[in-house]
């Protein structure tokens, strides 16, 4: 089977790299051992190998074209790629501003629609442009669809309820779901794209800085972004006077990445909206609790592993960091109930459900997956 998926981010990518980006490549690999596989992604200053793990990386547009020229020239070159190339399913990562590029009505072959997230809304009060007509209007032309969440599904199936929905969540490696970490509560830690507006880094600021005292353990802010997204970090840490308590260290790899989990105490979580976060699997491999807000995307997440906070109240969050702060026990139980339900999240089980969607899709087959009646 020939799959093409197409995708903005790439891991790697020096304005992004996000979990979208990291998801659609340990699917890739893992199909990549039975079927032809290709990443379509935007050319940046860094691009990945050309062909790591079996999968086959190319590169669409101008390495210098910077984030947001870059990802419009990607998202318009799509349309003639999706006529000119042969596949037998094609994997639309839906990618903002406009979420989709209309590709299913650009062939007759299986389009599928894979949503991390709908970006319409956001996009809308970000630039005060109707993107969230576009993202509809779009999503009606498809037949086929992935949704890391039930509440996605839900959202997909209210504009088009004649797709066919599969869920399919995110996960980790067998090898982090098996493992049994080392733990040392050394600091609290954010880790992911510097995005304020998605992930909600200025509502965390704004819950740290209310706090009456600080917390026992200073707070890691790990991960990159654009350069106004890092600028407006450093001077809200600044205004906010937290440049004692909160460290921002950039992006993290590796042995640093897999310090900072094995270090922290809990994960911090403030995002307004969200997919099927890596970063949250990955910290539960590592026992640890979550604190985060009580977003409609994230409602499939059981109280018993994270701690969900009214959406948007930064009163509230910083209770909650402050509570589990004094609560050793509390912390104890959460990390031991994430890291019993991350069992159901190994990438080789997901990547598996991916494969069969694919074949059933290819030859035009019901693939299970959800419609409304």
């Amino acid at each position: 089977m020939r799959v093409v998926f197409s995708s903005y981010d790439s891991p790697g990518n020096p304005y992004y790299g996000g979990g979208g980006a990291a998801a659609i490549h340990e699917v890739a690999r893992r199909l990549a051992r039975s079927h032809q596989v290709t990443v379509l992604t935007a050319a940046c200053p860094t691009p990945p190998p050309a062909h790591p793990e079996g999968v086959h990386y190319e590169p669409v547009g101008p390495r210098a074209a910077g984030p947001r020229l870059g990802q419009l020239l990607f998202h318009f070159s799509l349309p003639l790629r999706v006529r000119r190339r042969a596949f037998d399913v094609w994997c639309e990562s839906l990618t903002p501003p406009f979420s989709t590029a209309f590709l299913q009505s650009c062939t007759h072959r299986p389009v599928v629609a894979l949503t991390q997230i709908l970006s319409g809304e956001a996009m809308r009060r970000k630039y005060r442009l109707p993107f969230e007509r576009v993202e509809r209007l779009g999503l009606r032309t498809y037949r086929h669809a992935i949704a890391t969440s039930k509440h996605l599904r839900g959202r997909l199936l209210a504009i088009n309820p004649r797709l066919q929905v599969e869920v399919i969540p995110n996960g980790v490696s067998g090898a982090w779901v098996r493992m049994e970490p080392r733990r040392a509560e050394r600091h609290v830690l954010f880790l992911g794209r510097l995005d304020i507006e998605q992930k909600g880094l200025d509502l965390l600021l704004d819950a740290l800085a209310g706090l009456d005292s600080p917390l026992p353990w200073p707070v890691v802010v790990a991960g990159s972004g654009t350069p106004d997204q890092e600028a407006f970090l450093q001077r809200r840490l600044h205004e906010l006077g937290l440049g004692a308590s909160v460290r921002a260290v950039g992006r993290v790899a590796g042995t640093a990445r897999q310090a900072l989990f094995e270090d922290a105490a809990l994960l911090v979580l403030p995002s307004r909206f969200e997919a099927s976060p890596l970063v949250m699997f990955e910290a539960f491999c590592y026992r640890l609790p979550v604190v985060r807000f009580a977003i409609p995307e994230l409602e499939d997440i059981p109280d018993t592993v994270a701690v969900a906070v009214p959406p948007f109240d930064v009163q509230a969050f910083g209770r909650a960091l402050r509570s589990l702060a004094k609560e050793p026990g509390r912390r104890e139980a959460l990390g031991h109930a994430a890291k019993a339900y991350v069992r159901d999240f190994d990438w080789d089980d997901l990547a598996a459900r991916y494969a069969r969607f694919f074949n059933a899709v290819s030859r035009g087959a019901p693939a299970g997956g959800s419609r409304l009646a």
